[in-house]
């Protein structure tokens, strides 16, 4: 029986021990990675059946969850299969359907910032309240927006803190599209690597109202970033063999 932990039921952590490692991250598409070190696995946004990726099932040890639609969270739609073990299930909202901001320790390993966001683009799409993720793992600082529909308020950014490696929605429609995914990397200036998602995949992706990667690459072409491809679902990370200057990885997604 895997456990859910709310968040009331975490304490809060002020100053948290940042070692430096290798990180694996490794992409099983749409939304969803997974981010491992020697201590543990944390992934964000499995996705149910409805969305056929071929990269789930796969394992972790702490599941972040950013909202409770069908590509974020299959727990809401009765699949308790899609991630293997006993991983901690991490909901970020309280009774309401406010997240409950705050700096949280999840394990003794991994603490994690909670921010509130809007999922409503300024076009309508999408609905309600995201949770977004930012942590610490093997000194260096990720970030995951989840389905954000409009740019950072200011007191997200402060929130969010130096992040070097940003995982964004670039597909439109019902997050932000690739110009406002520019935009928002724009407003983290310490950002080294970004990892696009949230986009059409063909055969992969039920929702065509969203735009290909393409899209979001020929943008970040046009700023004068680097745009890498790795060939692969899974790289490997430090942080003293991060680009000295922002770069843009478009990621295969992992094919079993």
């Amino acid at each position: 029986m895997r456990s859910l932990l709310m968040l009331s039921t975490l304490a809060l952590l002020l100053g948290p021990l940042v070692l430096a490692e290798d990180v694996t991250i490794t992409y099983l598409g749409h939304s969803c990675f997974t981010v491992e070190a020697e201590k543990g696995t944390v992934m964000i946004d499995p996705y149910a059946t409805y969305v056929p990726y071929p990269g789930l099932p796969k394992p972790a040890d702490v599941v972040l969850i950013t909202h409770g639609h069908i590509d974020h969270c299959p727990w809401c739609y009765g699949e308790e299969d899609r991630v293997l073990g006993e991983p901690i299930l991490v909901w970020p909202f309280d009774k309401a359907g406010r997240v409950k901001e705050g700096h949280w320790r999840i394990t003794d390993w991994l603490v994690v910032d909670f921010i509130e966001a809007t999922h409503v683009t300024r076009t309508g799409g999408g609905q309600g309240l995201v949770s977004l993720f930012a942590f610490d793992l093997g000194g260096i600082r990720f970030a995951h927006l989840g389905d954000l529909g409009r740019p950072l308020t200011e007191g997200q950014v402060a929130a969010l803190g130096d992040v070097e490696v940003l995982m964004i929605p670039v597909g439109g429609a019902y997050t932000v599209d690739a110009a406002e995914a520019i935009d928002v990397i724009k407003q983290l200036p310490t950002v080294k690597v970004v990892l696009p998602m949230h986009y059409f995949v063909e055969g992969h992706c039920p929702w065509r109202g969203l735009d290909p990667l393409s899209v979001f690459i020929d943008l970040a072409q046009e700023e004068g970033w680097p745009v890498q491809k790795p060939g692969a679902s899974q790289v490997v990370l430090s942080p003293d063999a991060l680009p000295e200057a922002l770069e843009v990885w478009a990621m295969d997604f992992a094919s079993e």
